[in-house]
Protein backbone atom coordinates (compact mmCIF):
# COMPACT_ATOMS: atom_id res chain seq x y z
CA UNK A 1 0.00 0.00 0.00
CA UNK A 2 1.15 3.63 -0.48
CA UNK A 3 1.12 6.46 1.85
CA UNK A 4 1.58 10.43 0.63
CA UNK A 5 3.05 12.43 3.45
CA UNK A 6 4.33 15.63 3.76
CA UNK A 7 5.13 17.14 7.26
CA UNK A 8 3.30 14.63 9.11
CA UNK A 9 5.65 13.66 11.68
CA UNK A 10 2.99 14.24 14.73
CA UNK A 11 0.39 11.85 12.83
CA UNK A 12 2.22 9.04 10.63
CA UNK A 13 2.98 7.10 14.01
CA UNK A 14 -1.16 6.85 14.62
CA UNK A 15 -1.25 5.71 11.16
CA UNK A 16 1.67 3.16 11.43
CA UNK A 17 0.14 1.65 14.69
CA UNK A 18 -3.21 1.20 12.96
CA UNK A 19 -1.82 -0.46 9.70
CA UNK A 20 -0.07 -2.61 11.98
CA UNK A 21 -2.96 -3.85 13.65
CA UNK A 22 -4.40 -5.38 11.25
CA UNK A 23 -6.81 -8.71 11.46
CA UNK A 24 -7.90 -11.15 8.87
CA UNK A 25 -11.76 -11.46 8.31
CA UNK A 26 -11.77 -13.76 11.52
CA UNK A 27 -10.42 -11.17 13.64
CA UNK A 28 -6.68 -13.08 13.48
CA UNK A 29 -3.50 -10.98 13.09
CA UNK A 30 -2.10 -10.42 9.58
CA UNK A 31 0.65 -12.57 9.40
CA UNK A 32 4.25 -10.72 9.32
CA UNK A 33 4.94 -10.08 5.06
CA UNK A 34 0.97 -9.80 4.30
CA UNK A 35 1.43 -6.31 2.72
CA UNK A 36 3.91 -3.90 2.82
CA UNK A 37 3.53 -0.34 3.14
CA UNK A 38 5.20 2.32 1.46
CA UNK A 39 5.38 6.10 2.93
CA UNK A 40 6.76 8.58 0.24
CA UNK A 41 8.11 11.70 2.28
CA UNK A 42 7.43 14.93 0.22
CA UNK A 43 9.74 17.61 0.75
CA UNK A 44 8.96 17.05 4.43
CA UNK A 45 11.18 20.03 6.76
CA UNK A 46 9.18 18.56 10.29
CA UNK A 47 11.33 15.38 11.08
CA UNK A 48 8.85 13.21 9.52
CA UNK A 49 11.10 10.15 8.63
CA UNK A 50 12.12 10.55 12.01
CA UNK A 51 8.94 10.05 13.37
CA UNK A 52 8.29 7.21 11.24
CA UNK A 53 11.23 5.41 11.54
CA UNK A 54 10.51 5.42 15.26
CA UNK A 55 6.90 4.25 14.88
CA UNK A 56 8.55 1.58 12.78
CA UNK A 57 10.73 0.13 15.37
CA UNK A 58 7.57 0.14 17.62
CA UNK A 59 6.11 -1.80 15.41
CA UNK A 60 8.71 -5.00 13.68
CA UNK A 61 6.74 -6.62 12.30
CA UNK A 62 5.14 -4.23 9.98
CA UNK A 63 6.85 -4.37 6.37
CA UNK A 64 7.67 -0.39 6.39
CA UNK A 65 9.39 1.63 3.83
CA UNK A 66 10.11 5.26 3.27
CA UNK A 67 11.09 6.74 0.68
CA UNK A 68 12.25 10.72 0.69
CA UNK A 69 12.14 12.76 -2.20
CA UNK A 70 12.50 16.50 -2.76
CA UNK A 71 10.03 17.06 -5.59
CA UNK A 72 10.47 20.11 -7.63
CA UNK A 73 7.89 23.11 -7.41
CA UNK A 74 5.63 21.95 -10.49
CA UNK A 75 5.34 17.99 -9.11
CA UNK A 76 5.13 18.78 -5.42
CA UNK A 77 1.51 18.12 -5.12
CA UNK A 78 -0.35 15.05 -3.67
CA UNK A 79 -0.98 13.71 -7.12
CA UNK A 80 2.08 13.21 -8.33
CA UNK A 81 3.24 11.51 -4.32
CA UNK A 82 0.48 9.38 -4.67
CA UNK A 83 1.14 8.45 -8.42
CA UNK A 84 4.76 7.44 -7.24
CA UNK A 85 3.74 5.20 -4.48
CA UNK A 86 0.66 3.50 -6.49
CA UNK A 87 3.13 3.02 -9.75
CA UNK A 88 5.55 1.32 -7.25
CA UNK A 89 3.18 -0.79 -5.78
CA UNK A 90 2.10 -2.06 -8.88
CA UNK A 91 5.26 -1.79 -10.45
CA UNK A 92 6.10 -4.46 -6.94
CA UNK A 93 3.79 -7.00 -7.96
CA UNK A 94 5.22 -7.02 -11.50
CA UNK A 95 8.67 -8.00 -10.16
CA UNK A 96 6.69 -10.73 -8.12
CA UNK A 97 4.95 -11.91 -11.38
CA UNK A 98 1.77 -12.04 -10.11
CA UNK A 99 -1.22 -9.75 -9.34
CA UNK A 100 -2.41 -8.45 -6.06
CA UNK A 101 -4.47 -5.28 -4.39
CA UNK A 102 -2.80 -1.91 -3.80
CA UNK A 103 -4.35 0.31 -1.02
CA UNK A 104 -3.63 3.84 -0.23
CA UNK A 105 -4.90 5.91 2.67
CA UNK A 106 -3.48 9.44 3.96
CA UNK A 107 -0.94 10.36 6.49
CA UNK A 108 -3.65 12.41 8.81
CA UNK A 109 -5.77 8.96 8.76
CA UNK A 110 -6.26 6.33 11.01
CA UNK A 111 -7.45 2.84 9.72
CA UNK A 112 -9.75 -0.19 11.77
CA UNK A 113 -8.44 -3.45 12.27
CA UNK A 114 -10.21 -5.12 9.09
CA UNK A 115 -9.13 -2.39 6.58
CA UNK A 116 -6.84 -4.53 4.75
CA UNK A 117 -9.81 -7.68 5.16
CA UNK A 118 -12.17 -5.18 4.21
CA UNK A 119 -10.93 -4.14 0.99
CA UNK A 120 -9.73 -7.73 -0.02
CA UNK A 121 -13.53 -8.82 0.65
CA UNK A 122 -15.15 -6.38 -1.64
CA UNK A 123 -12.91 -7.31 -4.44
CA UNK A 124 -13.04 -10.99 -3.72
CA UNK A 125 -16.45 -10.30 -4.46
CA UNK A 126 -15.99 -8.87 -7.80
CA UNK A 127 -14.77 -4.97 -7.46
CA UNK A 128 -11.74 -3.45 -9.11
CA UNK A 129 -11.45 -0.29 -7.31
CA UNK A 130 -12.97 0.29 -3.55
CA UNK A 131 -14.14 3.80 -2.26
CA UNK A 132 -13.84 3.40 1.34
CA UNK A 133 -16.31 5.68 3.92
CA UNK A 134 -14.47 8.10 5.23
CA UNK A 135 -15.51 9.70 8.79
CA UNK A 136 -13.55 13.04 10.13
CA UNK A 137 -11.52 11.83 14.08
CA UNK A 138 -14.43 11.89 16.31
CA UNK A 139 -12.41 14.34 18.69
CA UNK A 140 -11.37 16.59 15.90
CA UNK A 141 -15.19 16.64 14.63
CA UNK A 142 -16.43 17.12 18.50
CA UNK A 143 -14.59 20.69 18.20
CA UNK A 144 -15.63 22.27 14.83
CA UNK A 145 -17.98 24.70 15.44
CA UNK A 146 -21.25 23.49 15.83
CA UNK A 147 -22.58 25.53 12.14
CA UNK A 148 -19.96 23.73 10.32
CA UNK A 149 -20.58 20.28 11.65
CA UNK A 150 -24.25 20.51 10.64
CA UNK A 151 -22.84 21.18 7.45
CA UNK A 152 -21.01 18.75 7.03
CA UNK A 153 -23.83 15.85 7.92
CA UNK A 154 -26.59 17.98 5.56
CA UNK A 155 -23.98 17.34 2.78
CA UNK A 156 -23.53 13.60 4.24
CA UNK A 157 -27.27 13.38 4.25
CA UNK A 158 -27.89 14.85 0.40
CA UNK A 159 -24.87 12.74 -1.13
CA UNK A 160 -26.73 9.56 0.85
CA UNK A 161 -30.07 10.12 -1.03
CA UNK A 162 -28.71 10.94 -4.22
CA UNK A 163 -27.07 8.07 -4.41
CA UNK A 164 -30.26 6.13 -3.20
CA UNK A 165 -32.29 8.23 -6.79
CA UNK A 166 -29.78 7.27 -8.69
CA UNK A 167 -29.68 3.48 -7.41
CA UNK A 168 -33.87 3.57 -8.24
CA UNK A 169 -33.09 5.28 -11.64
CA UNK A 170 -29.97 3.35 -12.29
CA UNK A 171 -28.91 0.06 -10.31
CA UNK A 172 -25.73 -1.37 -10.72
CA UNK A 173 -25.22 -5.24 -9.88
CA UNK A 174 -21.47 -4.66 -8.42
CA UNK A 175 -22.32 -1.59 -6.71
CA UNK A 176 -25.80 -2.02 -5.03
CA UNK A 177 -27.62 0.73 -2.53
CA UNK A 178 -26.99 1.16 0.54
CA UNK A 179 -23.29 2.66 -0.72
CA UNK A 180 -22.15 5.99 -0.69
CA UNK A 181 -20.11 8.63 -2.92
CA UNK A 182 -16.65 8.78 -1.45
CA UNK A 183 -14.05 7.45 -3.46
CA UNK A 184 -11.30 9.66 -1.89
CA UNK A 185 -7.76 8.91 -1.30
CA UNK A 186 -7.62 8.37 2.36
CA UNK A 187 -9.17 4.91 1.54
CA UNK A 188 -9.14 3.35 -1.51
CA UNK A 189 -8.18 0.33 -2.81
CA UNK A 190 -7.46 -1.03 -6.78
CA UNK A 191 -6.35 -4.54 -8.03
CA UNK A 192 -3.11 -4.08 -9.94
CA UNK A 193 -4.70 -5.53 -13.12
CA UNK A 194 -6.88 -2.31 -13.28
CA UNK A 195 -4.53 0.26 -12.57
CA UNK A 196 -2.85 -1.15 -15.18
CA UNK A 197 -5.65 -1.14 -17.35
CA UNK A 198 -7.02 2.40 -16.34
CA UNK A 199 -3.31 3.39 -17.15
CA UNK A 200 -2.15 4.10 -13.95
CA UNK A 201 -2.94 7.34 -12.06
CA UNK A 202 -3.80 10.43 -14.10
CA UNK A 203 -1.25 12.88 -13.48
CA UNK A 204 -3.25 15.63 -12.02
CA UNK A 205 -2.51 18.03 -9.40
CA UNK A 206 -5.56 17.34 -7.16
CA UNK A 207 -8.52 15.01 -6.97
CA UNK A 208 -6.31 12.91 -7.96
CA UNK A 209 -8.44 10.11 -6.99
CA UNK A 210 -11.72 10.88 -8.60
CA UNK A 211 -9.61 10.83 -11.50
CA UNK A 212 -8.36 7.55 -11.06
CA UNK A 213 -11.78 5.94 -10.62
CA UNK A 214 -12.77 7.82 -13.80
CA UNK A 215 -10.34 6.24 -15.46
CA UNK A 216 -10.98 2.63 -14.53
CA UNK A 217 -14.35 3.45 -15.30
CA UNK A 218 -13.74 3.98 -18.71
CA UNK A 219 -11.96 0.63 -19.52
CA UNK A 220 -14.85 -0.82 -17.54
CA UNK A 221 -13.49 -1.81 -14.36
CA UNK A 222 -16.24 -2.06 -11.37
CA UNK A 223 -16.13 0.52 -8.59
CA UNK A 224 -17.69 -0.04 -5.42
CA UNK A 225 -18.42 2.05 -2.86
CA UNK A 226 -18.22 -0.07 0.48
CA UNK A 227 -19.02 1.07 3.54
CA UNK A 228 -17.73 -1.76 5.45
CA UNK A 229 -14.52 -0.15 4.08
CA UNK A 230 -13.92 2.96 6.44
CA UNK A 231 -10.99 5.18 7.67
CA UNK A 232 -11.16 8.18 10.30
CA UNK A 233 -9.42 11.08 8.56
CA UNK A 234 -8.17 14.67 10.07
CA UNK A 235 -10.64 17.23 10.56
CA UNK A 236 -8.47 20.22 10.16
CA UNK A 237 -9.70 22.82 7.85
CA UNK A 238 -6.03 23.97 6.49
CA UNK A 239 -4.63 20.70 4.59
CA UNK A 240 -2.02 19.60 2.58
CA UNK A 241 -3.23 18.83 -0.52
CA UNK A 242 -5.93 21.27 -2.66
CA UNK A 243 -9.46 20.51 -3.23
CA UNK A 244 -9.66 18.14 -0.17
CA UNK A 245 -11.79 17.22 2.90
CA UNK A 246 -9.72 20.30 4.31
CA UNK A 247 -10.80 22.76 1.88
CA UNK A 248 -14.38 21.60 1.70
CA UNK A 249 -14.42 22.17 5.69
CA UNK A 250 -12.74 25.18 5.34
CA UNK A 251 -15.82 26.64 2.56
CA UNK A 252 -18.14 25.20 5.13
CA UNK A 253 -16.54 27.63 7.95
CA UNK A 254 -16.42 30.29 6.11
CA UNK A 255 -20.12 30.17 4.77
CA UNK A 256 -20.84 29.42 8.34
CA UNK A 257 -19.44 32.64 9.37
CA UNK A 258 -21.18 34.54 6.87
CA UNK A 259 -24.04 33.31 7.76
CA UNK A 260 -24.21 31.95 4.41
CA UNK A 261 -26.03 29.01 3.17
CA UNK A 262 -25.12 25.82 0.48
CA UNK A 263 -26.89 25.46 -2.16
CA UNK A 264 -26.54 22.26 -4.67
CA UNK A 265 -28.38 20.34 -8.09
CA UNK A 266 -32.09 20.76 -6.86
CA UNK A 267 -33.94 17.59 -6.63
CA UNK A 268 -36.02 18.09 -9.84
CA UNK A 269 -32.90 18.41 -11.86
CA UNK A 270 -31.15 16.02 -10.27
CA UNK A 271 -33.95 13.83 -11.01
CA UNK A 272 -34.27 14.71 -14.15
CA UNK A 273 -30.69 13.74 -14.77
CA UNK A 274 -30.54 10.26 -13.13
CA UNK A 275 -33.54 9.50 -14.94
CA UNK A 276 -31.64 10.13 -18.73
CA UNK A 277 -28.64 7.99 -16.94
CA UNK A 278 -30.72 5.34 -16.04
CA UNK A 279 -32.03 5.11 -19.96
CA UNK A 280 -28.41 5.35 -21.03
CA UNK A 281 -27.60 2.33 -19.17
CA UNK A 282 -30.27 0.26 -20.42
CA UNK A 283 -29.81 1.51 -23.97
CA UNK A 284 -26.16 1.50 -23.57
CA UNK A 285 -25.55 -1.32 -21.01
CA UNK A 286 -21.68 -1.96 -22.07
CA UNK A 287 -20.57 2.07 -22.16
CA UNK A 288 -19.81 4.18 -19.24
CA UNK A 289 -22.38 6.66 -19.44
CA UNK A 290 -20.58 10.23 -19.63
CA UNK A 291 -19.62 12.23 -16.84
CA UNK A 292 -22.58 14.77 -16.60
CA UNK A 293 -25.16 12.03 -16.13
CA UNK A 294 -23.50 10.52 -13.71
CA UNK A 295 -22.06 13.14 -11.25
CA UNK A 296 -23.89 16.46 -10.41
CA UNK A 297 -22.86 19.83 -12.01
CA UNK A 298 -20.34 21.69 -9.18
CA UNK A 299 -21.51 24.75 -8.61
CA UNK A 300 -24.97 24.06 -10.64
CA UNK A 301 -26.65 26.68 -12.45
CA UNK A 302 -28.32 28.87 -10.69
CA UNK A 303 -31.70 27.56 -12.61
CA UNK A 304 -31.20 24.27 -11.39
CA UNK A 305 -29.68 25.11 -7.94
CA UNK A 306 -31.67 25.17 -4.78
CA UNK A 307 -31.05 24.87 -0.83
CA UNK A 308 -29.29 21.76 0.40
CA UNK A 309 -32.07 21.32 3.07
CA UNK A 310 -35.00 21.47 1.06
CA UNK A 311 -32.74 19.27 -2.16
CA UNK A 312 -32.12 16.76 0.94
CA UNK A 313 -36.14 16.52 2.00
CA UNK A 314 -37.24 16.32 -1.67
CA UNK A 315 -34.90 13.75 -2.77
CA UNK A 316 -36.12 11.79 0.01
CA UNK A 317 -39.97 12.04 -0.58
CA UNK A 318 -38.31 10.93 -4.44
CA UNK A 319 -37.21 7.97 -3.16
CA UNK A 320 -40.14 6.92 -1.04
CA UNK A 321 -42.57 7.76 -4.12
CA UNK A 322 -40.06 5.78 -6.60
CA UNK A 323 -39.03 2.33 -4.43
CA UNK A 324 -43.18 2.03 -4.63
CA UNK A 325 -42.64 1.50 -8.50
CA UNK A 326 -41.14 -1.00 -10.59
CA UNK A 327 -37.84 -0.02 -12.48
CA UNK A 328 -39.42 -0.04 -15.72
CA UNK A 329 -42.09 2.24 -14.46
CA UNK A 330 -39.90 4.65 -13.16
CA UNK A 331 -38.14 4.83 -16.06
CA UNK A 332 -41.33 5.75 -17.68
CA UNK A 333 -42.13 8.72 -15.74
CA UNK A 334 -41.99 11.94 -16.80
CA UNK A 335 -39.31 14.25 -15.88
CA UNK A 336 -40.04 16.39 -13.16
CA UNK A 337 -40.51 19.93 -13.29
CA UNK A 338 -38.16 22.83 -12.43
CA UNK A 339 -38.65 24.16 -9.20
CA UNK A 340 -39.43 27.61 -8.52
CA UNK A 341 -36.85 29.20 -6.40
CA UNK A 342 -37.69 30.93 -3.27
CA UNK A 343 -34.41 31.45 -1.66
CA UNK A 344 -33.54 34.44 -0.07
CA UNK A 345 -31.31 37.11 -1.43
Amino acid sequence: MGVPARDEAERLPQLVASLAAQRDGAGRPLAPGAFEVVVLLNNCRDGSREALERAGRAHPGLRLHAVEVELAPPEAHVGRARQFVLDAACARFAALGRGGLILTTDADTRVPPDWVASAQAEVDAGADLVGGRVTLDPAERAALPPAVRRMFLLDIGYRRALEEVCALYAPCAWDPFPRHHQHFGACLAVTAAAYRRAGGLPPVPASEDVALVRAVEAVGGRVRHSYRFRAATSARVVGRASGGLADALGWWTGQAEAGAGVRVESAAAAERRLACLGRFVREHPSRPAPPELTHPPEPPPDEDADAIERVLRDLRVAAARLRALSLDNRLALPAPPPRTLTLAA
